[in-house]
């Protein structure tokens, strides 16, 4: 058994199980199904991912800090962790796609200008309300 299987069993609340846990998690918002679950608690898991971690630090009451160590992993720095609010989960995959690209064009362009275009000048981009922007990428 892997040390992280033992270690999520051992941090499991007395009387619950597999379905009881993925119950939880989707009455919590978290991205944990009961396949994903039953794989961590049988040691059939492959890398544990951070989402997969953090969702599970959430619903056990785990520090996270403690997944990582158990799964043989480097403890998360704070400062790349970003964890998107509970109704997140509750967009569709048009606006979920719409968000992460939003978030990747912050990423990329946080000085607010615009890539080079082909005559090596830079534009400044116009200053909205960030409700518009989101408005029009979702194209409403």
């Amino acid at each position: 058994m892997s040390e992280l299987s033992q270690f999520l069993k051992d941090h499991i609340p007395h009387g619950w199980g597999v379905r009881k846990l993925s119950e939880m998690a989707e009455a919590h918002g978290l991205p944990l199904s009961i396949a994903t679950i039953s794989l961590y608690l049988s040691s059939k898991h492959g890398k544990p991912t951070h989402r997969t971690l953090r969702a599970f630090s959430r619903l056990l009451g785990i520090p996270l800090k403690q997944l990582h160590k158990a799964a043989h992993l480097p403890p998360p720095r704070d400062d790349y962790l970003w964890t998107p609010p509970r109704e997140v989960w509750q967009l569709t995959k048009q606006q979920g796609e719409a968000v992460s690209t939003f978030i990747k064009a912050i990423v990329e362009h946080p000085s607010g200008t615009l890539p080079a275009d082909i005559t090596g000048t830079r534009q400044a981009l116009p200053v909205r309300p960030d409700y518009l922007v989101i408005k029009e990428i979702l194209g409403q």
